[in-house]
């Protein structure tokens, strides 16, 4: 019954995020073309956020332990170091939209629609995953050095990229209103957030883990 239930969740989560981002990559690119970016510096845009980075991570995850568990990829995304590393990037999106991000700017239609799917219940809906349906065990503290490499070949890009186009995805790393002080100060917290994020993640598998074998 217990496992029904968790393949029925992953299953909904994984159509949740798959249809937030197909419904953002077609709005969006629709408004960047008409904003006069071709299709490909379109594609690039979108695929330039962390947000959707994130997401589309959580997505192929899911799907991947939907459909094929046994396969390489299957057996990958079912390492619970592997779904918590993927807990801590979704929350973190979460978290930084919703305090820093989501007053800078007003959504309306399916723009709002995507923008809650992906910062909102994307997040909550992966948390709740990771809390129910995820074997706790003991993760290395190590662990976290691994998990921090994503954000920061992320931000690296970012500002390589921000540099030679212009084109910055978040106002807090943007090189043409900020100094690179302020960039890096920024990006400390934000690294200071991850940290704190994922060892909460691994105190709370730790105990839950503990808890299971007493």
């Amino acid at each position: 019954m217990k496992s029904n239930i968790r393949i029925a969740y992953i299953a909904l989560t994984a159509l949740v995020v798959w249809f937030g981002l197909c419904l953002q990559f077609y709005i969006s690119t629709e408004k960047y073309m008409a904003d006069g970016r071709s299709f490909i510096g379109a594609i690039i845009q979108i695929f330039s956020f962390f947000t959707i980075e994130t997401n589309i991570l959580v997505a192929v995850a899911l799907t991947a332990v939907l459909i094929k568990p046994a396969s390489k990829w299957g057996n990958f995304f079912s390492r619970t170091t592997v779904l918590t590393a993927i807990t801590v990037y979704i929350v973190i999106v979460g978290l930084i939209y919703n305090i820093i991000l989501r007053g800078l700017w007003k959504p309306e239609g399916l723009f709002k629609l995507t923008d809650d799917l992906l910062h909102s219940v994307s997040p909550i809906m992966f948390v709740v995953l990771w809390l129910f349906f995820v074997p706790k065990e003991k993760i290395r503290w190590k662990e976290i050095f691994l998990w921090a490499i994503f954000p920061l070949v992320y931000l690296v890009y970012s500002l390589i990229r921000g540099y030679f186009t212009g084109d910055y995805p978040y106002n807090f790393i943007d090189a043409r209103v900020i100094s690179y002080t302020q960039i890096m100060i920024n990006s400390f917290f934000v690294l200071l957030a991850f940290l704190v994020i994922s060892a909460v993640f691994i105190i709370i598998g730790r105990l839950l883990s503990n808890n299971k074998k007493t």
